[in-house]
Formats: structure tokens, sequence, C-alpha cells
């Protein structure tokens, strides 16, 4: 009975079921415990023979079955856990509730050191003695399956073998064939149709047939022909670096946003099922360098020969429908229109109104384009901050022009004149101008697409990338890259968001993060995301030091999303490479220091201080007073000490001298395109581009896992964190370009 009640009476009409090397999910916890540490899942299993029925349940890692042979039924409960490295352990309790004297205790491993070989061992615990040990082999991926078995049984010194083979010759479809020492042969098929698996086989033992279903929440790969899909992506709203993953309106972490839908897109490249992408431009609010991420996976789509159709209500923006245009359709809503007016960038200046308040201002800044200062010294706009912004919008200008004309097959002083002269187009003006090239509403599209691309299913881009593919490789875990994302304001301490703000990096936070990473020995490169102004300057300080302790440790490769400026710069120089898109806002090296004067404003308010102090200077920055000359002075040499901290590290890290980061200093921010010109990036491009070479740079090839810093939501209900602890902030004023 014993030996009955471990081994499988009659063969699983389901190959993997068979080997302790093989199984994975719901079967494991017949043939080994351990699968489910490799291959956890939502599944339910079934087999039926004349002679015993099995079914079982997985959910994750827990597994847990039923065997009934002849009056006989007995149950198993099993867990299997994924241990660090190449193995997985499991373990798995045998009992029945009636007085059979069925309990065992079992444990298992399975071993998958590459993609070629899995070893497989479990025992009982007590008593018996009764092992089994196994191989599997592959030599073509999962399309070749060898496996061999070794049964002992102690009691008996009963020593037994099984050997057999699977190949797959389509996806989905499986022939195999095993045996016993004896020749006794059990032969089946398998087919999967997605979230369904049917089995059957024939054993020449019992001359009996046995079958077996498997329902499961996650897809098997299927035999079925893949039905034509279109991915429908609605861009709305805003899309952030680092957002909140919420249950039920609850935040539970910090997941990536714009990378990772970058990282979604470039999958349905490879995807078979996917022919067209269909985007819908609602109420979005990208970037200009988001967009131009954005355009350049979007036209590797197309490249791969899928179609790129995009539908809006309006196209509003030069930006917008620059994006557009390199779809291989645009089509507008009927009452819709285009405005390409051209981009322009505004500044606030809020001097008057601190006039107004009574409030004042010292301000101490470095750099005659450090225009930050201007927003609380100036009523308009310096001529060096006219001359640096006016620089950054024909690097973004002019080759927004050049590419509609290029995916429009226009000339340039065609889109020029257009968006000189007009500017603004209704539906009818814009389609016989070829601006776009059909009007129909929404509940129009689908019919429309599948007349002209061929019926197709139009499926919610989210659906497509939440599908879940049940992966039957081996191999050990994918070697890790972590994605470090700041985004925000750069402040002293943790950084927590609050009512306040929602976007902050800590400077104590991120140099944590950075530390830890150095130490782990798991992840083999670093992807640094950085869209931030600046802030803080001790911080922006102790963030670069760290990331330069974990460069010699593994790579470190920046990309910079819409503004990597002052502060934002500053934590990116010391890395190994730099990217920034064309269009990112650049550099500003540059330090600023502000006292606010709120004397005026109390006295408007009626509100009077007094005080007693033991110290000339002990008042200084209470805000009653302005500066003498003398403590200006201090501030100045100290702003000038921060603002040469900051040319040293951009030397250091860009490889270049003092004096010639001072000369592209001064506050002045570049376009991407320009800072790769000056050599204060190395190379033009975004999250992708970075991510291909950290890759490279840690000599990895293929597929990777991306582990998400920060993930840890901390949350704080008061504004607690401190902005300016030293004075001293590397700050850039906020481009707003229209």
């Amino acid at each position: 009975m014993a030996i009955i009640l471990f081994c499988i009476l009659s063969v699983s009409p389901f190959y993997e079921a068979n080997f302790t090397a093989l199984p994975i999910r719901s079967i494991s916890i017949f043939s080994n415990p351990a699968g489910t540490g490799y291959q956890p899942g939502a599944e339910y299993f079934f087999t039926y023979h004349p002679d015993m029925i099995r079914t079982a349940v997985s959910l994750g890692n827990l597994g847990i079955g039923m065997t009934k042979i002849d009056s006989i039924t007995y149950y198993e409960i099993g867990l299997g856990v994924r241990l660090p490295g190449v193995l997985s352990f499991g373990y798995a309790h045998q009992f029945d509730l009636k007085d059979y004297g069925i309990s065992s205790h079992i444990i298992g491993f399975i071993c998958r050191p590459n993609q070629y070989a899995s070893l497989g061992y479990k025992t009982t615990l007590g008593e018996r003695n009764h092992m089994f040990g196994g191989i599997g082999i592959r030599p073509y991926q999962e399309y070749v399956t060898l496996s061999f078995d070794l049964e002992y049984e102690g009691i008996d010194s009963i020593f037994t073998f099984y050997y057999g083979g699977m190949i797959q010759p389509i996806k989905g479809a499986k022939i195999n064939i095993q045996a016993d020492k004896d020749f006794n042969w059990n032969a089946g098929l398998e087919l999967s149709s997605g979230n369904m698996k049917l089995a059957g086989a024939y054993s020449s033992i019992d001359k009996k047939f046995s079958g077996g279903i498997i329902l499961s929440v996650q897809s098997y790969k299927t035999f079925l022909p893949a039905r034509e899909k279109m991915a429908r992506l609605n861009l709305k709203g805003n899309y952030p670096e680092l957002k909140q993953k919420s249950f039920f309106g609850i935040p539970l972490r910090l997941i990536p946003g714009f990378t990772k839908l970058l990282s979604d897109l470039k999958s349905l490249i490879n995807r078979d099922d996917i022919k067209a992408v269909l985007v819908e431009l609602k109420d979005h609010n990208l970037g200009p360098a988001q967009r131009e991420e954005l355009e350049n996976v979007l036209l590797e789509i197309k490249n791969s020969q899928k179609k790129v159709v995009f539908f809006a209500d309006s196209y509003n923006g030069i930006l917008t429908y620059a994006l557009a245009s390199i779809g291989d359709e645009i089509i507008l809503s009927p009452g819709g229109s285009v405005v390409i007016p051209g981009i322009a960038s505004r500044s606030v200046y809020v001097k008057g109104s601190l006039e107004k308040l009574g409030l004042e201002a010292d301000i101490v800044a470095i750099g005659k384009y450090k225009s930050a200062k201007e927003i609380l010294s100036r009523t308009d706009m310096s001529e060096a901050d006219r001359v640096q912004t006016a620089k950054y919008l024909d690097d973004i200008y002019y080759p927004v022009l050049d590419n509609i004309a290029k995916n429009c097959n226009r000339a340039r002083e065609d889109i020029e004149e257009l968006v000189n002269e007009i500017g603004y187009f209704n539906s009818d003006d814009a389609k016989s101008l070829g601006l776009i090239d059909t009007t129909m509403y929404w509940f129009e599209l689908k019919d429309y697409l599948n007349k002209k691309y061929g019926k197709m299913a139009i499926v919610d881009f989210e659906d497509i990338i939440n599908e879940k593919i049940v992966n039957e490789t081996w191999g050990n875990r994918k070697p890790r890259i972590a994605l470090v994302i700041a985004e925000g304001f750069i402040v002293s301490g943790q950084g927590n968001p609050n009512f306040f703000v929602s976007s902050l990096i800590g400077g104590n936070r991120y140099a944590e993060i950075f530390e830890n990473i150095s130490k782990d020995k798991s992840i083999k490169a670093v992807v640094f995301r950085i869209n931030s102004g600046g802030g803080d300057a001790l911080a922006s300080e102790e963030i670069a030091y760290a990331l330069k302790r974990c460069a010699k440790q593994k790579p470190v490769i920046v990309t910079m999303g819409d503004v990597a400026g002052s502060g934002g710069y500053y934590i990116a120089c010391l890395a190994d490479k730099i990217y920034a898109d064309n269009r990112t806002v650049t550099g500003s090296i540059g330090v600023l220091s502000v006292n606010l004067i709120t004397k005026g404003l109390y006295d408007k308010l009626g509100i009077t201080w007094d005080y007693v102090k033991r110290g000339e200077h002990s008042d200084a920055f209470w805000g009653l007073r302005h500066l003498t000359d003398e403590e200006l002075a201090s501030v100045e040499r100290e702003t000038r000490w921060w603002y040469d901290r900051f040319t040293s590290c951009v030397a250091e890290g860009r490889k270049m001298t003092q004096d010639k980061v001072g000369s592209l200093g001064e506050g002045r921010i570049y376009s991407g395109k320009y800072a790769s010109e000056v050599n204060l990036v190395d190379e033009t491009g975004g999250y992708l581009e970075a991510l291909n070479a950290a890759r490279q740079s840690a000599g990895i090839k293929g597929d990777v896992e991306i582990v998400v810093y920060p993930s840890r939501l901390s949350f704080s209900f008061l504004n607690n964190n401190d902005v300016q602890k030293d004075g001293f902030m590397y700050l850039m004023p906020e481009i707003e370009i229209k």
C-alpha cells in the first residue's frame, strides 16, 4: 500500500506529472511539491482513469489535491518555495480522513541551473525510506524534453526506473511516450487552447485510456491559430515616472509609470497576434521628452510591419500632431480640429506681488543664466534667459518641423508655412490640406478599421499587457537590473509624499537605495531615471556620491526625462553613461541662495516681534531684516563654494577641466541635443536605449528582470520634509512649453 500511495498507479496523461524534475503548478502536488515554487499559478487539475481519479487546485505556491483509488480516498496539501539561486523546495503532507493509515510527509527539491537541464528529488520523512530522483533534459528549448527517474523503496530494497520523451511540434501540442524498465509504456497527447489543456493517454500495462483537463487563470501557449488583434492604447491624463499602486483606492506601493508604458509598447513588436496599434489621444498631458520617447517606440512598432493608427477629437499642439504624424493613418472626429501654432515658453514673475505683500528677498546666485532668481527679482525676462530659452525652443521646434515633413512626405517649408500663416484648421480644412487622412466618429472606428486593415479584434492595450502566459522554460532567474526612478523636488531627509506635494526626492532615501543596490550581488546594473529641476544642494550631493560608490560595484546608466536641471543634473553627472532625450531640459549648472524678508508682511498684518540675542548674526535668517553687507558677503562666499563643488563634481564625472565646466555652467539650460554636443551627456536617447546600454555594460544577453526602486510607499500627513536644509539650492525654474 505504501508504494501505491506514493506512486502514480496509472501514469498521468500529463507528461510533466510523471517525473520529479518536470512538474509545475497544479500537477506538482502529486509528483514533486517543489514545482509550485518554480512556477506558481492559479489553476484546476483533473485526471480520470478507470482505476483512479485525481483532482487538484493550485493557488499561487500552495497546492491541494485528492486521489481516489477504488474505495480509498486520500488528500495532499503542499507548498513550494523558490530559493535564492537555482533551487526550489517543496513540502507536502499526504493523509486520509478515515482509518486507512495513510500519513506521509514528503519533501522535494528541483534544481534548474539553465534552460537545458532540470534535476528533481523527493522523499518521504519517517520510517518509510522511499525516494525518487530524476533528470530532465531539453536539447531544444521546451519543444523537446527527455526524462529519466530512479525510484528506491527501502522496505523491500526495490530499485526501478522510468524514462520518456516528449516533443512539441507546434506550440500548445505535445506528443509523449514513457516507459519503465520492463518497457511497459504509456503514450499520450496534450492540447492547449490557452486557459484550458486537454490530455489523453493509452497504457500498455492495463490496456486502458486515461484523460485529463487543466483549467488555468493564466494562459498556456495554444495550438490554435492566434486571433489577430489591434491593440487600442488610450492616452489620457498624466504619465508620471513613478506612480502609486492602489487597491480599492488604498495606496500600497510605488510602481514605474511612463517607463513601463514604453517597455510594454516595445513588447508588442514580438507579438505575432498583434497586427496593429490604435492610439486614441484624449486629454493627455505628456511632456516634450515623453512625447519624443513615445514617438520612437511607436516608430519601431511601425517599422516592424505593424500598422499604427491615430484617432482624436482634436490634435491640439504641434508636439501632439508630430506624435500623430508617424502613424500610417491620422483620423479626426468630424467636429474636431488640428491646432499647430508653433511652440512658446512663458515664465512667471512674482516680484510685483511680493512688493504688494510687503515681502522682499536677499538673493545670491552664481551664473548669469540662473533664471530661477528672476522669478523673485524681476518683472520680465532677462536677455540671458531669453537667449537660452530661444536656443532651447529652436532645438525642439525645427526638428519637429522636419519630423512632420518627413512623416507626411512634404517639404518642411510647406509645414512651416501652415504653422505661420494659419496654425488652426477645422476638420474640413485639415483634410483638404492633407494634415489628416479621414474623419469619423469614435463609434465608426471598428467597422472602418476592420474593413480597411482586415478583421481584427480591437483589444484594450492594458488587457493585452496584463494577459499572463505560463512560462514553461527552464533556467535560473533572469539577470536583474535595478531601475531607480527619481522624480520631483530634491529635499533633505526621506522625501516622503504628503498632502502638500506628491513627488519628492529625499537625499537620505536615495542614498540608502544606492547603498543597498551596491551590496546586492543579484543586481548586475542600474538604470537611473531622473525627472527633476533640482532642489536642496546638500541632498543633491548626497545622492550623487552615493551613486558614485554604487558605480564602483556595477554599471550605472542615467536616463533623463523631461527635465534634469541643476540638482537634477548634479545627481546624474557621476554615472558611467548619461542619456538625454533631444528635448530634455538639461544642465543649469548653478547655485542659488534666497533669504526671504517677511517683516513688511508682518507690518501690514499688525504683527510685531521682539527678541534677545547673543551673537551678532544670530537673527540674520529670521526674515525680520535684510542681511548686512558683511553677512551678504559671507553668503556669496558660501554660494561660490557650493558652485565650485558642483563644477568639480561635473568635471570629475564628465572628464573635463573645471574651467571648461564653468564655461558651460553659469546656470545655463541646454536641450538634450545641445547637451550631447557639449559633452554634458553621452548620447541622445531615452529609457529603452539606457536599458540596452545597461545590459551591454553588464554583459547581459536576452531578457532581464527589472527591480524598481523606490517601491516602498511611505506617506506623511504633515509636511515634515526639509526642503531647504542648508539654505543653498541647485534649482532651475519650470520650463512651460505650449
